[in-house]
């Protein structure tokens, strides 16, 4: 290696040590790097100060922060203290400039102090940052004597009488921390450092812990807690270096393309992994994080419930459990070795009734050994009626919470702890599979509740029997993850669970019948023609009663919101709402009468010439008879006024373009973009009028994602003359754009594009790649094409299901229009992790594609377009 010129002895081996040990973690060796880094930069200081020589002025080097725990990263800071007893000598400067310009020149982060130990102590006592900073002090070389004092100064002068306003600024920075970073233990990308549940979670820990035995009171946790910390907090370090390795920079937060490489060089997987490998390598992973996460989140959360407690507690809550007792810090037991597993059941139990969780005491000794505590639980049907009455509680949430980390729910009931940790490598389910369960649940019992503008004015509507049903549903809906047909695995572990548990045959078929079809409701809403009266009469026929349609709509409220953003949003909740209500009216007024259907069409048609105005009369007439009768299903007489009235002006825009162009461009671009508020929250419909012909609906596709606009649903009325309407659902335009400038974008667009002066393509790949275009965080994952003829009498349904990209509905659109396939109708879905565009489509003579040559070649076509970066 070529020596740096300039550079003095120290620095350059400190280069030359550097380039190796980056050289050996690269390779796989991230094991240790954090110490050894430290170690390196430890050696540098020793080394640098022996070469500038002896000093007239008594001094001590200390390392602080990060660096001062003796752990360096990648991209760590090294921050350095350069202590004086008393005041700075005017000599120091020079001294301080020879130890740490050759840091700088090696390009390295360093932050540095120079002051004396009264210093310190009055910025420690003011500033509560200085005082985190200060509390990992490590000496480093220099006078002993200079620390020691700094250190007895500390002790006296800062952590025992400043102690618990420094516990106060941190359990306000943590709410700061909540709000800016997230909960790490429960998300996609998790924030090692800052995210509750990471690094600083730790070192709040080590801090407090500090605080208390300065102040001579009793600690929460005993030595192998909090050797088992360390443990857990060495991973998180050794997966902070692997992200600082795999991103080549100072970067903390895990996004999804830095995950496999992370775990890669963490040493789950290998790089001659499949796709299919190195995402359950990522999983397993995932999951081993969020394991130590939760459990480091768990204890500084218990430290500041039982040694730093807010001040002004309400009344403590009277126990009807025996053996039982509450004070500020938790429930706990009078005699531990009189506690049963009623008892302990017990505990929780009033934890739910109360808030309170169990002290840290209480809890060690549950999860000292829980199999002995659930050996008298397993299989006894009192055991499961308390755990409903758990999950009915005000304060369900804390008690299972307990219930976990104790691991007495998963040695009760083994079939959650199988899948507990399980975590999917993909951007849709936020939660591993436990803790999901658990948020799932806790919405169904806010529901039953009363809470929420919709879903709580059916959950009171709930009566106990069926209440009971949708809890345990909710408990078991996911507990098949893993297997290939995961809800009808969930419906056979709930009848086997249930069953054990001598729970009557009536109750154990509603309970495995909503898990086995908890997602039925979703999907059908997501990707099914709801105009389509066969749609609502097959959930009608699955629910049987209006009973059962509410607690599986419950159900599928909770697991969508407990899913993620990506399976709870405005729109799917539009969906759902729209389906729910159509079932329900079908359930309770019975089966639409066939005249009823029959007139729809005729009804809506007067309505509209009733409302129009006499000249129009005859066009709206004339319109009318144009439409495709899927109009007269999905639209209301408004929303067709409306269309006839764009139609009218479109025609006569394309009169006056052909009048001025040649016959065979003329009114070939002439377009018109209606835009109004959609019917779900921060969405618009845009609806675009045309001359009909080939590749128009991906052209007006492409065009609306070439402005940034996220397309949720398209419905296509293409009529017998020609004019093609196609109504888009939206969300809303970007924030730094006005909507209407956005609309006329759009609209010139599609007519440029139309008349060849706009190559769309080119476009969207420009866009596609521009460093300014915000792409959707996700894993890459293998696409996935399916061709259903069975799900609709009139077209085939085709799903491209694939990672999201600028331009994916464009270039579906157009692969669709390269088979010659007109689309009627399209949705945006999610199907296994992916998004997913549906289609509804003909082929060109009106009929559903049914050929199996074409439909093996329109599947390679889309796999291949879906397939592109």
């Amino acid at each position: 290696m070529t020596p740096v010129p300039h550079l003095p002895p120290s620095a350059e081996r400190l280069r030359c040590a550097r380039t190796d040990l980056w050289k050996r973690a690269e390779a796989g060796g991230v094991g240790g790097f954090a110490w050894e880094y430290a170690h390196l930069v430890d050696h540098y200081f020793e080394d640098r100060i022996r070469e500038a020589g002896a000093q007239r002025f008594a001094f001590a080097l200390v390392a602080v922060g990060g660096y001062g725990r003796g752990r360096l990263c990648p991209g760590s800071d090294i921050d350095v203290l350069v202590l004086f007893k008393r005041r700075i000598p005017s000599s120091a400067d020079a001294f301080v400039k020879a130890l740490l310009f050759p840091l700088w020149d090696l390009g390295l982060d360093l932050g540095h102090g120079v002051r004396s130990v009264s210093d310190c102590v009055s910025l420690a006592r003011k500033d509560f940052q200085v005082l985190a900073s200060l509390m990992d002090a490590r000496p480093l070389a220099g006078d002993a004597e200079v620390f020691e004092t700094f250190r007895a100064a500390f002790k006296a002068k800062v952590l025992r009488k400043k102690g618990d306003s420094f516990a106060r600024s941190l359990r306000e920075h943590n709410e700061t921390r909540l709000a800016q970073y997230g909960d790490a233990t429960g998300m996609l990308e998790p924030e090692l450092k800052n995210g509750l549940g990471g690094l600083r979670d730790g070192q709040q820990v080590a801090w407090l812990s500090r605080v208390l035995e300065a102040s001579g009171r009793k600690p929460v946790f005993l030595p192998e807690e909090l050797s088992r910390l360390r443990d857990d907090q060495a991973f998180l370090n050794r997966v902070r270096t692997a992200l600082h390795l795999a991103a080549g920079r100072k970067n903390d937060r895990l996004f999804f393309d830095l995950q496999p490489p992370t775990a890669r060089l963490m040493g789950f997987g290998s790089r001659d992994d499949s796709p299919e490998a190195a995402g359950r390598s990522v999983e397993f992973f995932l999951s081993r994080l969020h394991q130590s996460m939760t459990r480091i989140k768990t204890m500084r959360e218990a430290l500041f419930q039982e040694g730093f407690r807010p001040r002004g507690n309400g009344p403590l809550p009277e126990l009807s459990v025996g053996n039982l007792d509450a004070g500020p810090e938790g429930i706990f037991f009078k005699s531990q070795a009189a506690a049963t597993p009623d008892n302990v059941l017990g505990a929780f139990l009033e934890s739910a009734r109360s808030g309170l969780p169990l002290t840290w005491g209480a809890r060690r000794m549950v999860r000292s050994n829980p199999a002995r505590f659930a050996a008298g639980l397993v299989d006894r049907k009192e055991t499961l009626s308390t755990l409903v009455e758990i999950f009915k509680a005000p304060h369900g949430e804390v008690a299972c919470q307990g219930l976990v980390e104790t691991r007495l729910l998963p040695a009760v009931f083994p079939e959650f702890g199988d899948v507990e940790h399980l975590i999917q490598f993909n951007d849709y389910h936020v939660h591993p599979v436990g803790r999901h369960t658990l948020a799932t649940v806790a919405l169904l019992s806010k529901f039953l509740a009363g809470d929420g503008e919709w879903t709580g004015e059916i959950g009171e509507r709930i009566g106990y029997r069926d209440a009971i049903i949708l809890l345990l549903a909710g408990f078991f809906h996911d507990l098949g993850k893993g297997e290939p047909h995961h809800s009808k695995a969930g419906a056979d572990i709930a009848r086997d669970v249930l069953n054990r548990y001598e729970r009557e045959t009536t109750l154990v078929e509603e309970v495995a019948f909503l898990v086995e079809q908890h997602l039925l409701l979703p999907a059908t809403a997501t990707r099914r023609d709801l105009s389509d009266e066969r749609v609502a009469a097959e959930m009608a026929a699955v629910a049987e009663n209006a009973d059962r349609l509410d607690m599986l709509y419950l159900l599928s409220v909770a697991d969508s919101m407990a899913t993620g953003p990506r399976a709870w949003n405005a729109w799917t909740r539009s969906l759902l709402k729209e389906l729910y209500f159509k079932v329900k009216n079908l359930l309770e007024h019975g089966p639409l009468s066939e005249p009823d259907a029959a007139r729809r069409p005729a009804l809506t048609r007067s309505a509209v010439l009733e409302a129009a105005a006499d000249a129009d009369r005859d066009f709206a007439d004339a319109a009318m008879r144009a439409m495709p009768m899927r109009a007269f299903l999905a639209l209301d007489a408004p929303a067709i006024a409306a269309h006839i009235e764009l139609v009218k002006r479109l025609w006569a825009d394309v009169a006056e373009d052909r009048m001025r162009k040649p016959s065979t461009i003329g009114g070939k671009g002439v377009n018109l973009v209606r835009a109004r508020p959609g019917k779900a929250k921060n969405t618009y419909e845009l609806t675009v009028a045309a001359v009909d012909q080939p590749g128009l609906f991906a052209t007006i596709a492409g065009a609306i994602s070439l402005h940034g606009l996220n397309i949720l649903a398209a419905d296509i009325f293409t009529w017998k003359d020609g004019t093609a309407v196609d109504v888009f659902t939206v969300a809303d335009p970007p924030e730094n754009l006005y909507a209407e400038e956005v609309w006329a974008r759009v609209k010139r667009s599609i007519g440029y594009a139309l008349t060849g002066r706009l190559d769309l393509s080119a476009r969207l790949e420009e866009r596609k790649n521009s460093p300014l275009t915000r792409h959707r965080s996700g894993p890459r994952l293998k696409p996935i094409v399916t061709v259903d003829n069975k799900a609709s009498d009139f077209y085939t349904v085709i799903e491209v299901a694939a990672t999201d990209r600028t331009g994916f509905l464009f270039d579906m659109a157009r692969t669709l229009a390269a088979h010659r396939l007109s689309i009627h109708l399209a949705k945006i879905a999610t199907i296994k992790g992916r998004a997913a565009d549906v289609f509804h489509v003909r082929t060109q003579d009106g009929l559903r594609l049914t050929d199996e040559n074409r439909i093996r070649a329109l599947k390679k076509d889309l796999l291949n377009a879906a397939s592109m970066a």
